[in-house]
């Protein structure tokens, strides 16, 4: 959402973000919007642009009076719903963690067969 709008942030789970990544037409875009952590870890946010399903966004924590600078965290959306009458849709979060590559998966294994 454009940072002229007014977005009310309402209680403990609603942050003012940054949202970035690549649209479904593979054009970088930024926009700032609220993300909304519900209980059991849920979150969304409101996006003007179209994304796709499943793709990768990057959420970026805007502080007022922020010391230290926020480092993005890696979502991917998972749902994307048809737009309304303000040209936005909710989308659903969920963070993704690295995955362990191949020789740190080999060497867990043979480890766990030395144990065994």
């Amino acid at each position: 959402m454009d940072s002229d709008l007014n977005i009310h942030v309402n209680g403990e789970d609603s942050y003012r973000v940054e949202v970035s990544g690549w649209d479904a037409k593979e054009n970088f875009f930024v926009e700032k919007t609220v993300l909304e952590w519900k209980p059991d870890d849920k979150k969304s946010i409101l996006l003007r642009a179209d994304i796709r399903p499943n793709c990768i966004v990057f959420v970026r924590l805007l502080q007022p009076m922020a010391t230290a600078a926020s480092f993005p965290i890696v979502y991917e959306a998972l749902t994307s719903a048809e737009k309304d009458d303000a040209g936005t849709a909710r989308v659903s979060l969920e963070r993704l963690r690295p995955r362990a590559n191949y020789k740190e998966t080999l060497s867990d294994g043979l480890s766990a067969a030395r144990v065994a």
